[in-house]
């Protein structure tokens, strides 16, 4: 504990003191279920504000999905936010004696409190510390594979075909028809969904299809099966289920660089300074979350039944 709060100029009860009641409400707010949140905001509910909220979540990709939506409820112009601990042992800063800690969910603890560079002081900020994500970057081919290759743990089938330079792909229910209309192809047995790309495509193009797919799917678009962590959600109008799926994709991307088709898919549905229909933000954030735990690295565990 005194090791921890000696980082701070002043002491641990200032500090605490210095959470404003204002963002303990904000925090209080944000940590209900995602979407009471959502669809009570009017604000949130207009596109512009929409898309300003998706591309300050695509700003943070060293944070959650999740966590970029805490920090921007507290603060929607932060711009680099970083723990006491990492501010001091990496750039030689601390938080100044206004400050005001952000809080964020943290893995093996309840929250974590970080601070905005803006908040902070010491030594000079690295000058390229503040650029945004580069967009317009190359995919790794580790990301593409790994995601493909950790569907099969999903009951997921990717194949790759020559579709024709106007077609991106498709993705169905697998059904015993369907086997049969693609039995060239080497589909699972146990496969319940099948997500057919074109393999004549860049690796982005085929990647941000794969993308919106499996949005479409952990979304539960395309209903579940007994192995499915995601709720069945069949019953979702055609504008809800591509808004979703186009902001999983448009997410995803955008948080590794990426600028490929997903940008002007969403646009599309989304409108400009409109209402958006109603749809699940926590669907959203969940799958992103997902896809991007499916791109680190391969999965050695078989996917684990969850319904009789």
């Amino acid at each position: 504990m005194t090791q921890q709060l000696s980082l701070f100029p002043n002491s641990p009860l200032d500090m605490l003191n210095r959470v404003q009641e204002k963002r303990l409400a904000d925090l209080e707010v944000a940590l209900n279920p995602v979407d009471e949140v959502f669809t009570a905001s009017t604000r949130l509910r207009n596109s512009r504000n929409f898309m300003e909220l998706l591309d300050f979540i695509a700003r943070f990709p060293n944070y959650s999905a999740f966590n970029g939506l805490l920090l921007y409820i507290q603060d929607s112009s932060a711009t680099y936010v970083a723990t006491a601990r990492t501010w001091a042992k990496k750039f030689r800063r601390r938080p100044g004696q206004n400050a005001r800690p952000l809080v964020i969910l943290a893995p093996m603890a309840p929250i974590r409190f970080v601070f905005d560079i803006r908040d902070t002081e010491g030594s000079p900020i690295p000058s390229d510390l503040l650029k945004s994500v580069e967009i317009g970057a190359q995919l790794s081919d580790r990301v593409y594979s790994n995601t493909r290759q950790n569907c099969s743990f999903q009951g997921i089938t990717v194949c790759e075909t020559s579709l024709g330079q106007d077609t991106t792909g498709t993705t169905a229910r697998s059904t015993p028809a369907l086997r049969k209309q693609y039995k060239d192809l080497e589909i699972q047995k146990d496969t319940s969904y099948l997500v057919h790309l074109n393999r004549t495509h860049s690796l982005e193009e085929r990647y941000s299809f794969l993308v919106h797919e499996l949005g479409h799917i952990f979304c539960g678009h395309l209903g579940i099966d007994r192995y499915a962590w995601w709720p069945e959600r069949e019953d979702l109008n055609i504008s809800g289920e591509e808004i979703e799926a186009g902001c999983v994709a448009y997410l995803v991307s955008r948080r590794i660089g990426l600028l490929t088709c997903p940008e002007k898919y969403l646009f599309d549905y989304v409108g400009e300074n409109q209402e958006i229909p109603a749809f699940s933000l926590n669907a959203v954030l969940q799958a992103v979350s997902y896809v991007e735990e499916m791109g680190k690295h391969r999965w050695k565990e078989p996917r684990k039944r969850r319904r009789n």
